[in-house]
């Protein structure tokens, strides 16, 4: 049955004449219903390749609290229904830093991992070593589409986001949390929940965020 419902999400996601699938949706991002900003996801799936972009953004009467400016891509292939990265690159903005992330992926293994500014840390995990890792945003999708763990690597972290079993509410637990660059096992990413319509939906209505003791709301427009 769950081997069907995939078939169906993926056949609807991929469809002919183009055997190409565009979306593009939008988030509003809330803390204790104030809204502080907003996500824009983009994304490409076609029968073996997929390209997906987080925009985020601060806007609203309270943003001048959280001064933020993000921009994520991955990209890479499908293989089996399985989203399997080549590339990931991050750009995170506040008002006093900014920090950029790039990934290499080869042959399920990390090539590349470049951090600005650069780590002054030696490194506690040999991440060219890790072995099918794949980055925070197709992590993410292999959940919506699978609803299996994934082995996660987002350049200063590792961890496997664990989905719990629920059709239309999935909480997705942090597990096996390491610092890269830090020996301290302080997590700041508690949860992930993910509510959908039903379950032949790709993209969650709604996703809570708990991050810092804060949750963040993100409602679909």
């Amino acid at each position: 049955m769950k081997l069907f419902f995939k078939l169906l999400i993926l056949s609807a996601i991929i469809s002919q004449p183009s055997l190409a699938k565009e979306y593009n949706i939008e988030y509003n991002i809330k803390i204790k219903g104030l809204e502080i900003g907003s996500l824009f996801w983009h994304l490409e799936l076609d029968l073996n390749k997929y390209t997906t972009e987080i925009k985020l953004n601060d806007h609203g009467i309270f943003s001048g609290l959280y001064k933020f400016r993000g921009k994520y891509k991955a990209a890479g292939k499908i293989k089996n229904s399985f989203l399997l990265p080549k590339e990931y690159n991050q750009i995170w903005e506040t008002k006093s830093k900014k920090k950029v992330v790039e990934i290499i992926f080869e042959k399920n293994k990390i090539s590349k991992l470049t951090l600005y500014p650069e780590e002054t840390e030696v490194a506690r995990i040999n991440y060219y070593k890790l072995i099918n890792y794949t980055d925070p945003f197709t992590s993410f999708l292999n959940i919506l589409i699978n609803n299996l763990p994934s082995k996660t690597i987002d350049g200063r972290r590792t961890y496997i986001l664990s989905p719990t079993n629920s059709s239309k509410k999935n909480k997705i637990l942090i597990k096996n949390y390491k610092n890269i660059w830090a020996d301290h096992k302080r997590n700041d990413l508690e949860y992930i929940e993910i509510h959908k319509k039903n379950e032949f939906s790709l993209f969650p209505f709604k996703i809570k965020i708990k991050f810092k003791n804060i949750v963040f709301e993100l409602t679909k427009n």
